[in-house]
């Protein structure tokens, strides 16, 4: 096992690797539009949204996808500032509180699509959820330690990608290597659930080698290979376009964020297993090293706003969204 270990190969610390300085820079530029999200929120909330003054009204009690885009880009700003806030673990918390509703609101929608225009000419269905943030979202949990929240995560993430609900771009032809592995190892951890990944999962000898020996026990054994990781990750940072794609884009902030190593790490904590200290730019405070387990926030009045409209008008909303339905 060592030596498939030693054979991960290193490429450097990419060059080209944003500075923390210019991702605050980028994050400083761009808005965040959390009012008038919340406003939408809240329209969802009192069902201003179904009023007939409004240019679409909303008749088939659609749950609304804005909590899930607000929470995800605002948890990633915390993600991606937290070395210059100390308070980086509870507003992270807070705004993953925000995210568990607003992902549930999007899936929930799939299930009910697919049940209420069933008509073949529709291909396939709804397919608007994003595996990329979904997993670096369930990684986010793990760095807080909400083990629960990550279970039920993982399930969801891969009953949505065995129900064809992943954003077909984004899964067929952007190749996000990393998001594969950590789906595969949160499959390897709970080992009842799995997915027919395209041939681009398998063909990182970094992620294979960490796949089969994650749960080493001797900690250093896997310094290698991690160490192959960060250098990966600086490697997989850049701004999308038509020609290229990267694991972790300019979009959500994540250039510097060692969430996929952070993931592997917690995992094996909840094993029972030591890790390895890690000398690498990528695992810069805050995160050279785990974090202790965050308290979960109760949903402020908002969110039990959007859940209490969301049981109203789904009595089996609850059911659809249960760990046993996720896991069927």
């Amino acid at each position: 096992m060592a030596q498939q270990m030693n054979q991960c190969e290193r490429m450097g610390v990419n060059p080209k690797w944003p500075t923390y300085k210019s991702v605050l820079g980028r994050i400083a530029k761009m808005p965040t539009h959390e009012e008038f999200h919340r406003n939408t929120i809240r329209e969802y909330v009192t069902r201003e949204d179904a009023a007939p003054t409004q240019q679409l009204p909303n008749k088939r009690n659609i749950t609304d996808y804005t909590t899930e885009r607000l929470a995800s880009g605002q948890a990633c700003r915390a993600l991606a500032t937290a070395p210059d806030n100390p308070n980086w673990r509870s507003d992270l918390a807070y705004w993953m509180r925000y995210y568990q509703v607003g992902i549930m609101q999007a899936f929930f929608w799939h299930d009910r699509y697919r049940i209420l225009f069933p008509e073949p000419h529709i291909k396939g269905g709804l397919r608007m959820f994003s595996i990329q943030t979904a997993t670096n979202m369930m990684a986010a949990m793990a760095m807080l330690g909400w083990k629960d929240a990550v279970i039920h995560k993982g399930y969801l993430t891969h009953a949505a990608l065995n129900r064809m609900y992943q954003l077909e771009l984004e899964y067929e032809e952007d190749h996000r290597r990393a998001q594969a592995f950590m789906l595969r190892l949160f499959a390897d951890w709970v080992g009842d659930v799995s997915h027919h990944w395209p041939g681009y999962a398998y063909d990182e000898p970094i992620y294979e080698a960490l796949l089969a020996h994650w749960r080493t026990p001797n900690p250093d054994d896997l310094v290698p290979c991690l160490l192959a990781a960060c250098d990966r990750h600086t490697w997989q940072t850049g701004k999308e376009s038509q020609k290229n794609s990267y694991d972790f884009n300019q979009d959500r902030h994540l250039e510097r964020v060692p969430v996929e190593i952070l993931f592997v790490l917690r995992l094996r904590e909840w094993e029972g297993l030591a890790n390895p200290r890690l000398d690498h730019p990528l695992m810069a405070a805050p995160f050279d090293q785990l974090a202790p387990e965050q308290p979960v926030p109760e949903l402020d009045e908002l969110m039990q706003g959007v859940l209490k409209r969301a049981r109203e008008d789904w009595p089996q909303y609850d059911e659809v969204l249960s760990l046993p339905a996720l896991k069927t």
